[in-house]
């Protein structure tokens, strides 16, 4: 074969090899590009859950009174105020 010819044929074999290339290149970026859109929505999920939570916390923390829950742990350990019991109903 002639060096034109040679030539002539890498020239196609490389054009065909850079187009191909191109395709699974712009393939592989348009998988990541969505691959990023999902982690920032789960992101912007689990930010909003834990601004909830935390808000639930701060609401739990005004509301809880030190003294009720002394005297409710107390209450739980032996040796702690006796519990207040109802009288049973004697029927006869």
């Amino acid at each position: 074969m002639s060096e034109v010819l040679q030539a002539n044929i890498f020239f196609i074999i490389a054009s065909i090899g850079v187009v191909v290339f191109t395709i699974l290149t712009c393939l592989l970026l348009y998988q990541l590009i969505r691959i990023a859109k999902l982690v920032r929505q789960i992101v912007e999920r689990v930010e909003a859950g834990s601004e909830v939570l935390a808000e639930d916390l701060d609401n739990l923390r005004d509301n809880l009174n030190p003294k009720r829950l002394i005297s409710f742990i107390m209450s739980l350990m032996p040796g702690g105020k006796p519990r207040r019991r109802k009288a049973a109903k004697r029927s006869k």
